[in-house]
Order: structure tokens, then C-alpha cells, then sequence
């Protein structure tokens, strides 16, 4: 289903300009479950925006008076929260983590799923890195969880974000360069100062001490692409139903 939320994140996700199209729509997945009760005049004084700025964002989805676009976001939250109902409650996660593949018990990658949800359900922010086609994968479990009122983004260079201890960031690297490389040139992101969820095919990372607030998901693989996608796949689907079993039923 095309609803509205995932028409927003399609462009806070793509865009490459940090304009005011892109604050109002990272405004919305901040205040999502607030947007019921925002009116009009409310929206441009928290998120200060002009009125001429709001309704240029809004005529890009079709809309032309506020209220409607208000209402269906709102309409559209409605649906998806049945429609994540529905389909979470007949959903045996075990048999997921039976099937997949894996380096330790079921038991164990059960308890490490349950521990990020836990994670997850306390942060204020969720913040996923990577390349662009293993965290465009995300999207479904990006749009479950701003439904259930978590602001959820993907990290983009050319916004100035600085991480804190109240934020969980989501790395997804097959060999872990890209956690290396950003630990490097991104040193003003501060991204040891949040949880870090690393998922990743090198096994060296489940070796590695020295970061304390890091919790490491790894799959079995060479570093083959399309596998590890199936894989990462696989745990979204996990994260999303654990947290709804934890956290909504």
C-alpha cells in the first residue's frame, strides 16, 4: 500500500538537498503520532516554517489545503497500524530464525533480537548507515516503526547530525569498511556516542571489545551481495515483529 508516510520517505530518503521540503518532512517523522492534533497554524510555529514553504511540500503530493493532507496522513496511520496488526499476529518469529543463516543457537540470536528491540523501544532517534541499495532495504521496518511513533532516518552526509547517547544508529556493512571509513572522515557525527547495531558478514567484529555500546549481527557469507541483501532481509522482518510482539501486543 502506497500510503502517504511511505510517499515522504521515498523523498526524505532520495532527495539530495537539505531544503525546506526535506526539514518538514523529517518534522513529520519527529512528530508523526502529534500530527492528529497539529493544526495548521501549530506545524509552522514548532517546525518554523513559512506557509508558502509548507504548501509548496504539501502540492508535491497532491494536496492542496492542509487539513487534507493532515486527515489522510491521519487515515493512513489508522491503516497501517491494522495492517501491521494483521499481519504480526499470525507470524511464528521463530521459524524465521530456524531458517535462517546464522553463527550461533536460536535461542541466542532470539535473545539478540529481543535486546536491540529493547534498545530501540528507549531511543529517541534511530539512524540506519550505509550504502544506498543494503539500507534502501530497510524502508518497510523504517515505516513500522515511525508508525509506532519511533523516529526512524537514514543518514545523509549533507545533514549536520551529531549522535548522542539517546539515539541507536543501525550500520549495515558486509566487511565493515564502511563503519571504518565513517569512524574516520565523519568524526563530527559522533556516532560512538549512540548504540551501534552493526550487521555484518566479518567475523572479526564479533571479536571486537572495544566498543562497549555495539551489539553485532553477523551472517554467514563471502561478501557476496545479493545474499547478504536475503540475509539483512531477513533480520528487519525479525526486529519488526519482536518489537511489535514486545512492545504492542
Amino acid at each position: 500500500m502506497n500510503i502517504l508516510l511511505s510517499r515522504i520517505l521515498t523523498y526524505l530518503n532520495g532527495t539530495l538537498f537539505h531544503d525546506f521540503h526535506y526539514k518538514i518532512c523529517t518534522f513529520i517523522i519527529f512528530h508523526y503520532l502529534e500530527m492528529e492534533d497539529m493544526s495548521e497554524e501549530d506545524f509552522l510555529r514548532k517546525g518554523c516554517f513559512k506557509k508558502e514553504e509548507l504548501y509548496s511540500f504539501i502540492s508535491l503530493l497532491g494536496f492542496y489545503q492542509y487539513d487534507d493532507f493532515k486527515n489522510t496522513l491521519i487515515n493512513d496511520y489508522q491503516l497501517r497500524t491494522n495492517q501491521i496488526r494483521v499481519r504480526m499476529l499470525g507470524i511464528n518469529s521463530e521459524q524465521l530464525i530456524e531458517n535462517m543463516e546464522k553463527d550461533c543457537t536460536n535461542d541466542e540470536m532470539k535473545k539478540l533480537i529481543s535486546e536491540i528491540c529493547e534498545k530501540l523501544y528507549h531511543a529517541k532517534r534511530v539512524v540506519i548507515f550505509g550504502a544506498l541499495y543494503p539500507i534502501s532495504i530497510a524502508v518497510e521496518l523504517q515505516t513500522d516503526m515511525i508508525t509506532f511513533g519511533k523516529p526512524f532516518i537514514q543518514y545523509h552526509s549533507y545533514d549536520p547530525i551529531v549522535m548522542n547517547s539517546d539515539d541507536v544508529a543501525i550500520i549495515v556493512s558486509a566487511t565493515g569498511r564502511y563503519l571504518e571509513g565513517f569512524k574516520k572522515s565523519k568524526t563530527d557525527v559522533h556516532i560512538e556516542n549512540a548504540h551501534q547495531i552493526l550487521i555484518t558478514q566479518n567475523k572479526k567484529y564479533l571479536k571486537t571489545e572495544s566498543c562497549s555500546n555495539c551489539q553485532v549481527i553477523y551472517v554467514p557469507g563471502t561478501f557476496e551481495s545479493i545474499n547478504f541483501n536475503y540475509q539483512i532481509m531477513t533480520i528487519y522482518d525479525l526486529i519488526r515483529i519482536h518489537y511489535f510482539q514486545q512492545y504492542y501486543l
